[in-house]
């Protein structure tokens, strides 16, 4: 957590030193590209008026979340993603405070296109805290379908069971 969080320092810090507003630095092209902005709010611009109860609410997830792993109130199964969602949250919710904004620093094309599909305008630029959250987020769903779909076959191998005897 602390090496993802202070790669995610660095890379804002470089991005504010280095991008400008409207960059786009190609990095594998069509799929990831570097830009720039300061977001207010959160994704499309979304709450940008409440900068600092968003950034406190990231640094309280984040914080119950790094509490609830350093406590081991959470199982091995479920380290993983809830640091990754841990980390993005207090990489955001700091920069919020420290910045009164966060720095976003990733595009992608490819995701433009889906996202101009949907709702008419370009995806948001985004950062590695937002790629940590979402797979953070897309792991523990993952996780609990797998559970779930096991879950449900041994329930089912039981009732065949039962039914035999």
């Amino acid at each position: 957590m602390v090496a993802l969080l202070s790669l995610e320092a660095g890379l804002k810090y470089w991005a504010v030193q280095t991008l400008s507003p409207g960059a786009d630095r190609v990095v594998l092209p069509g799929l990831l590209h570097l830009g720039f902005t300061l977001n207010t709010g959160m994704a499309w611009g979304l709450l940008g008026s409440l900068t600092l109860p968003l950034a406190l609410l990231r640094v309280a997830v984040g914080t119950g979340l790094l509490w609830g792993l350093l406590k081991r109130r959470v199982t091995r199964q479920l380290w993983w993603p809830l640091s990754f969602i841990a980390t993005g949250a207090l990489g955001n919710g700091l920069d919020g405070l420290l910045r009164g904004a966060v720095v976003d620093y990733l595009t992608s094309p490819l995701l433009d296109v889906g996202s101009r599909v949907l709702t008419g305008r370009p995806f948001p630029i985004f950062n590695l805290s937002d790629v940590l959250v979402c797979a953070g987020v897309f792991w523990l769903a993952v996780q609990t379908l797998w559970q779930d779909r096991k879950a449900g076959h041994l329930a089912s191998a039981r009732r065949d069971i039962s039914k035999e005897s």
